[in-house]
């Protein structure tokens, strides 16, 4: 019997001895798809926008004329993959294009559900209606 204690014990602390650390993978930012970026427009308002990309991580306090999409995605065995799109508002602070680049391949599967939007979707509030 004290064999078998002393074998087994011998056995679970040897098993915690791998080579191998477990690593989380870990998403930080927005998911920002190929399919998001193509339903923007030019004059589309901020508010449409944020509908069809979501609320920006960094929304710079000084200026409002653009908003900034950044994704860091960091796996175990791979290196960190990351983007950065910045999307810009004329003086009307109306949408006028995007800077940056999606990675090809860092999204396979976007959510398809969610992206059935147009530009009526976001109906228009009180505020924005009155002007």
């Amino acid at each position: 019997m004290f064999r078998f204690i002393i074998t087994a014990t011998l056995l679970t602390l040897l098993s915690a001895c791998t080579m191998q650390v477990y690593k989380l993978n870990v998403q930080q930012g927005n998911i920002v798809t190929q399919e998001m970026l193509d339903k923007l427009q030019p004059g589309m308002d901020k508010r449409q926008v944020a509908y069809i990309m979501g609320n920006p991580v960094l929304k710079d306090t000084f200026s409002t004329r653009h908003w900034d999409y950044v994704y860091r995605q960091e796996r175990r065995a791979d290196n960190v993959k990351q983007y950065h799109i910045r999307v810009n508002f004329d003086q009307a602070q109306k949408y006028s294009h995007f800077e940056g680049e999606l990675p090809a391949g860092i999204h396979k599967k976007a959510n398809k559900t969610k992206m059935k939007v147009a530009l009526e979707a976001a109906p228009a509030t009180a505020d924005e209606q009155a002007k």
